[in-house]
């Protein structure tokens, strides 16, 4: 199933193959970066951080930037999947809190339980922007917490699929007439 978009042509994967997909991404190689898991429900993901010469800082334990990057985007990913292509879902902020040091492999598990993303569903159903906060702990094997991360998303209803209702009537597409001028001719 794909759809395209002003954006160009997006995709719908399998979980597998997101996940394989991912796993050959350049950043995250250099980084000991590695999805593990996605859910088949889109739910759940998982992922660790091996820690090596690459992404270890002056104290021999994990860089922090690469405890941030470990958190970027899942709980965006997995909500688009729930979602479908009728919704834009972007990262919008985050905030982490350093515990402990990140002295072996780090490991993260980020969950939008289907509950969630129906009720966030639910809430931008009108074409409101939402903006849901997810949490998660990065932990080492043994459950030490390393790091509490929270992110923040923006979630909305694309335009050309929200319902027309007499008391909110469809916008017309102004940015469809910035490529020409005035007369119709083309401008360049």
């Amino acid at each position: 199933m794909s759809k395209t978009s002003r954006h160009g042509e997006r995709r719908r994967f399998s979980p597998n193959m997101l996940r394989r997909g991912m796993n050959l991404y350049p950043p995250f190689l250099g980084m000991g970066l590695r999805v593990k898991e996605f859910s088949d429900d889109w739910t759940v993901c998982r992922v660790e951080l091996k820690l090596t010469r690459f992404n270890r800082n002056q104290q021999g334990t994990a860089y922090g930037g690469s405890i941030g990057a470990m958190s970027d985007a899942f709980h965006a990913l997995l909500l688009m999947h729930q979602l479908g292509t009728d919704y834009y879902v972007w990262d919008k902020a985050a905030e982490i809190e350093y515990v402990s040091p990140g002295v072996g492999t780090v490991y993260g598990r980020f969950e939008v339980s289907a509950e969630m993303a129906e009720a966030i569903r639910a809430e931008a159903a009108s074409g409101q922007k939402v903006l849901p906060w997810f949490e998660t702990e990065l932990t080492l094997r043994d459950g030490t917490v390393v790091a509490r991360v929270r992110r923040q998303l923006y979630v909305r209803k694309k335009r050309a699929t929200r319902e027309v209702t007499p008391d909110r009537p469809r916008r017309p597409d102004l940015r469809s007439g910035l490529r020409s001028g005035a007369d119709g001719s083309s401008a360049g």
